[in-house]
């Protein structure tokens, strides 16, 4: 199609005139609507839940933490009951890098004020395997001391901070752990039924359910409660599939 009749100037009055590029443009936008509704709706949901919990996730200080901002998951679930999948998984996702990068180090997040002498202590990735090692604190920027970072050695013994692969290993470590986020909602399913009421209660930074009508052993936290429900500690009941605050 040669567009070089249409000027600027009266595009909108040549669009209305011109049969053929009329139809041109209705066939594009059926055809880009098809694309989104058979495939990037789901991308487009997964950015969706992305920004949702970027509130519940505001300290994303480990690896592991972005992980588990990106897919999904709640903190307890990072902490304590996949801590052990998530860190293999961004460990996997090193490895693999370095396959093409050649040797990386990895220092992990240190809070304010933790003392380790002058040394840090950093893992390196090479041939596939993960070697703990310690490094004077002199040879990491001071700021990049409490975060979390991915790095090379330069040829003059200086470090190159690796931003780009670290970004890399989150996302390659996000597809190995997804299943975790599945898992997650079909236990909060499983605990969430229909009338019960609920104890919300926060501890140690985490925003516990639990079960007042039943009175279960274990409590749980539910992302998806924590960002779309929770008005503040008190008493939900669960009323058409949604915990309403009732106390």
């Amino acid at each position: 199609m040669n567009l070089g009749d249409f000027s600027i100037k009266n595009l909108g009055k040549d669009l209305l005139q011109s049969k053929v590029l009329s139809d041109f443009v209705s066939n594009f936008i059926n055809e880009l609507k098809d694309y989104l509704e058979k495939g990037d709706d789901r991308n487009i949901m997964n950015l969706t839940n992305q920004n949702k919990y970027n509130n519940y996730w505001k300290y994303q200080n480990f690896m592991e933490d972005n992980v588990s901002a990106k897919i999904g998951l709640s903190r307890w679930g990072n902490d304590i009951t996949y801590h052990d999948e998530l860190s293999k998984a961004v460990d996997d996702s090193i490895i693999e890098i370095a396959e093409n990068e050649d040797t990386l180090y990895r220092k992990q997040f240190m809070s304010n004020g933790s003392n380790n002498g002058g040394f840090y202590n950093i893992d390196k990735f090479e041939n596939g395997k993960i070697t703990n090692l310690t490094i004077p604190k002199s040879i990491i920027p001071s700021e990049f001391a409490n975060k979390d970072i991915i790095f090379q050695y330069n040829d003059n013994g200086t470090i190159k901070v690796r931003d780009d692969l670290k970004e890399k290993a989150i996302n390659l470590a996000s597809q190995k752990v997804k299943n975790l986020r599945d898992k997650e909602q079909e236990i909060n399913a499983e605990f969430k039924k229909e009338g019960h009421i609920y104890e919300a209660i926060e501890d140690d930074g985490y925003i516990f359910l639990k079960d007042v009508t039943e009175e279960r052993d274990f409590s749980i936290e539910d992302i998806d409660f924590v960002v779309d429900n929770y008005k503040g500690e008190g008493k939900y009941q669960v009323t058409n599939g949604e915990y309403k605050k009732i106390d």
